[in-house]
């Protein structure tokens, strides 16, 4: 067996540097390697596809439970905003209406309970969140279209919301007719 390190002269005055490295069987070590991060990816492609939608759904779910429940209680902070943009509407009945239609959607999509309908629901919310900008968009932007304010970055979030939507639309709500399967007759 060779030394590990040789020597150091004792007159250098500079600092030397001794590398140290280890013989493997490079052919052995890097199969192995490449067979366990093939089983890990593998496992974990597997969990994501198992658990991913419905834990989307259940964070999605999650945040419209709490949104709305704060608005319920009369301590959410869009309240200003809500009353600001929306000035034609009787704030109090309007967050508690608001309130329970986020509870809704977000224990429907949690439960998937009517979710064709929660979704839309969702849409229909979501879509409403879009029109505050042209209602009042002083309050959304510093300067049209692309320079948003703190509010307006609250509202161009929820375009992650619509998409999560459809996600969960995509891979969760059922068709309404059964595909039939083809006939032998079909080419």
């Amino acid at each position: 067996m060779k030394p590990i390190a040789k020597a150091l002269p004792r007159s250098s005055s500079k600092p030397v540097t001794i590398r140290i490295q280890p013989r493997v069987a490079t052919k052995v070590n890097s199969a192995l390697s490449v067979h366990l991060v093939s089983h890990l990816d593998e496992l974990l492609l597997n969990l994501l596809q198992r658990w991913s939608i419905t834990a989307l759904r259940v964070a999605v779910g999650l945040v419209f439970i709490w949104f709305g429940a704060l608005k319920i209680l009369g301590v959410s902070p869009v309240t200003g905003l809500i009353q600001e943009t929306f000035t034609f509407l009787p704030i109090h009945p309007f967050m508690l209406t608001l309130g329970g239609w986020e509870i809704l959607i977000g224990i429907g999509i949690i439960l998937k309970r009517a979710l064709r309908g929660v979704l839309i629901l969702l849409g229909i919310h979501l879509a409403g969140t879009f029109v505050a900008p042209w209602l009042n968009p002083g309050l959304f932007f510093v300067r049209f279209p692309l320079f948003l304010t703190a509010d307006g970055e609250f509202v161009v979030k929820n375009l992650v919301l619509m998409a999560a939507g459809l996600v969960i639309a995509g891979y969760e709500v059922t068709p309404l007719r059964k595909k039939e399967p083809p006939s032998r007759f079909d080419c």
